[in-house]
């Protein structure tokens, strides 16, 4: 099973998300954009792995003492990664709460023999992959911020498959924070 830990946005970010990405799809020649469904704030990519049960009580000790948190999303961003480029909408707000939620997830996982993620967390959105779009494009769409609030009381353990030919992500755990 392909795995990883995040979170979702709440509903009223995933409209505006949504919204969003329809100017970049417009302003954009070409990408792979992310269904709005599969919105989510990535806090540890998994990979392949099957050991569901030492993930669940990994995720359980990583939100001990971490209470719920909102964040915001911010503005339009893109990077390059393996000669593709990626958009995505980053997020602001309570970074400090949830840098304390990586940690203490990151040394959970690492106590359960996950290892330790070496990147540092940069909490986004992606909305489109294999993107193509001149820099003017990408400074445009960074004129018009997203201003959407959402709150953050749980994470989840997702699935990453394959059906019909569509990507989905299919939660497998839920903790509450």
């Amino acid at each position: 099973m392909r795995l990883f830990i995040g979170f979702e946005p709440g509903d009223g970010a995933r409209k505006e998300l949504a919204a969003f990405q329809d100017r970049l799809r417009a302003a954009a020649q070409g990408g792979n954009y992310v269904p709005p469904v599969n919105f989510h704030v990535t806090l540890r990519f998994l990979g392949e792995n099957d050991r569901l049960g030492e993930l669940a009580m990994a995720m359980r000790e990583g939100v001990r003492g971490i209470r719920p948190f909102s964040l915001a999303l911010d503005c339009y961003g893109s990077f390059e990664r393996g000669g593709s480029r990626i958009g995505f909408m980053s997020c602001k707000g309570d970074l400090r709460e949830l840098r304390c939620l990586h940690e203490s997830l990151e040394a959970a996982l690492g106590d359960a023999g996950f290892g330790r993620e070496a990147r540092p967390l940069k909490p986004h959105i992606t909305l489109a992959r294999e993107l193509v779009h001149d820099a003017q494009t990408g400074y445009e769409l960074r004129q018009h911020p997203c201003k959407s609030c959402f709150s953050v009381s749980n994470i989840r353990l997702y699935e990453s498959v394959r059906e019909r030919g569509k990507l989905l992500y299919r939660p497998l755990h839920i903790q509450s924070l």
